[in-house]
């Protein structure tokens, strides 16, 4: 999986960085039979509040997802994100919660 990794105004430490791309391993191995994966994440406060925003947007094959997620910690609020993109995976394959799965 391809990540490109945006941060304007903070500064993320190498630190930061890492566990941010072992956060979205998760993603790759998920979608590893897609030939060609890239993951847009954007890194931002929140105005006046001490909240880290977590944007991912996702491609592969045909498909763009984007997920957003707020939290006090930037892990947490990467994670959040992470699940609520694998929610839209899981909910778009048939082997997933969508409405195949649940014969409706």
């Amino acid at each position: 999986m391809e990540l490109h990794l945006a941060s304007p105004g903070n500064h993320l430490t190498d630190e930061d960085i890492d566990r941010i791309a072992r956060d979205l391993d998760k993603l790759g191995r998920r979608l590893s039979d897609h030939e060609h994966v890239v993951a847009n994440v954007r890194i931002s406060q929140s105005n006046g509040v001490p909240l880290q925003q977590a944007l991912i947007e996702l491609h592969y094959g045909r498909r763009h997802l984007i997920a957003k997620a707020e939290h006090e910690n930037l892990g947490q609020a990467v994670r959040a994100a992470r699940e609520e993109i694998l929610r839209q995976i899981n909910d778009r394959s048939r082997r997933g919660h969508s409405s195949f799965s649940k014969h409706t």
